[in-house]
């Protein structure tokens, strides 16, 4: 799944140029440690162990949906999944979505609309990561800096190197089995079976799997026979079906000087943390040997929570009004009169917020996005901004910002009657307390039950 959320961001003057929601960096984190496999905090690890970084955070003052925290990942250490993931309270509430950025190794908490209807608001979050073996020194103390508090906590890390054991030949052997995280989508499992590399002869081979639960299998297995060499002679694809113990069989024919590899993928739905699949090799001169491997779910994840369940205050709206109708109506003469054109503009209500004059349209059936933003004149992104959507999908009867306009001020020195040059005044930054459009789109977020992105927890 996809995953993409978007800023609250107001126009500024010149253009339409939008800026940014506020990002508060590591302001509102609190502590931060790193746990070992058993989930036990730790400074001693193996160079080739996986960590998992754990973050506390409490906002300590009252932030905006759409607003964000980022922080970078140190040097000494890289992500292990890339999967965006979201922060969940105990009622499944989500507080904040994160999203990871492989590029410039940093992650992000963009908050929901929760932090606007919610007090007390705090929680946590974690992720897992290597350590980058460029960038770190074994058999002795790292320092590693994380950020925290809008500083940074340096934490001594001891990390040890692994040694071979004094080298030595690896036994080949008759049946192997690994799998590993899919590097574009972070849902499937690509397993992967290596039979016979030991080229022991086997009369009438077959191959059984046995798939652990959470798991579906996906697509086609595919089959590749091998010489001593490990050159291909030959590959042919099997559609599969699992039986009633998750399980599947393939007859392999005899091999002699021959191994096979077996790759298919699996889809995890079970949201466990640790996925299992058994491997299986027979034959009518051989007992059946048994290998099993384990694919653990490293995406990260959290929670957060807060009190409260009001939304915001938020101005009355201001009721236009009726155009004046002449009493008793006028015919137009279409000989004397001029040709009146009636405005193809759709209906608005129109609402003066301080400096700005706001339009909102209400969504009537056949409405689309792209099709309002080219009634007034404007982009579906910017509609997109203005209303926080996250996608395309509008409904009848929603409320929507097609407009935003700063008003012009003609501002009369006194005694003198010649108008001053007219000045323009700024639309409000995002973050300002007291904006009258920020409150206006939380205000009509809420009353049109707008929601943002799930996934798992």
């Amino acid at each position: 799944m996809g995953l993409l959320l978007i800023s609250i961001v107001l126009l500024g003057l010149g253009g339409y140029e939008a800026k940014a929601a506020t990002d508060y960096g590591s302001q509102f984190f609190t502590h931060v440690e790193l746990q070992n496999k058993n989930g036990v905090a730790s400074t001693n690890f193996k160079e080739n162990d996986r960590v998992k970084v754990v973050y506390n955070w409490d906002l300590t003052q009252a932030v905006h949906s759409g607003e964000t925290m980022t922080i970078p990942l140190p040097a000494q250490l890289e992500y292990v999944s890339f999967a965006p993931f979201l922060l969940k309270d105990n009622d499944g509430n989500t507080v904040a979505a994160a999203v990871v950025d492989p590029i410039n190794n940093k992650i992000t908490l963009t908050f929901t609309t929760f932090v606007d209807t919610h007090t007390d608001i705090n929680g946590s979050m974690f992720f897992y990561a290597d350590f980058n073996k460029d960038n770190i020194v074994t058999d002795q103390t790292n320092s590693i800096a994380f950020p925290v508090g809008g500083d940074y906590t340096t934490l001594d890390v001891m990390i040890h190197k692994v040694t071979s054991g004094g080298g030595g030949t690896v036994t080949p052997t008759v049946v192997f089995k690994q799998g590993r995280i899919d590097a574009k989508d972070s849902s499937l499992i690509n397993w992967t079976v290596t039979l016979n590399n030991a080229l022991v002869d086997i009369d009438n081979a077959y191959y059984t799997d046995i798939m652990g639960t959470g798991q579906t299998l996906t697509g086609l297995v595919k089959l590749k026979y091998r010489d001593a060499d490990k050159n291909e002679r030959y590959s042919r694809n099997e559609n599969v079906t699992l039986d009633a113990n998750r399980s599947f069989r393939l007859e392999l024919g005899d091999l002699q000087d021959t191994s096979v590899v077996i790759t298919y993928q699996t889809k995890m739905v079970g949201g466990q943390f640790s996925y299992k699949n058994t491997a299986k090799i027979g034959g009518a001169n051989i007992e059946e040997q048994i290998r099993n491997a384990t694919v653990n779910d490293y995406s990260g994840g959290g929670e957060g929570e807060g009190s409260g369940n009001n939304p915001p205050p938020t101005d009355p709206p201001i009721t236009p009004k009726p155009p004046v109708t002449p009493d008793p109506p006028v015919t137009p003469n279409p000989d004397t009169d001029p040709i009146v054109v009636t405005p193809t503009t759709p209906e608005v209500s129109t609402m003066i917020d301080g400096d700005n004059e706001i339009q909102i349209y209400v969504v009537k059936k056949g409405d689309t996005l792209p099709s309002i933003a080219k009634k007034f004149e404007t982009t579906t992104r910017q509609l997109k901004i203005w209303n926080k959507l996250t996608s395309d999908e509008i409904k009848v009867g929603q409320k929507l910002i097609v407009k935003v306009t700063p008003r012009k001020v003609t501002v009369k020195k006194q005694n003198d009657a010649s108008p001053s040059p007219t000045t323009t005044k700024a639309l409000p930054q995002t973050g300002d307390t007291m904006s009258g459009v920020a409150r206006l789109i939380g205000t009509l977020l809420t009353l049109t039950s707008m929601a943002f992105l799930s996934r798992k927890k």
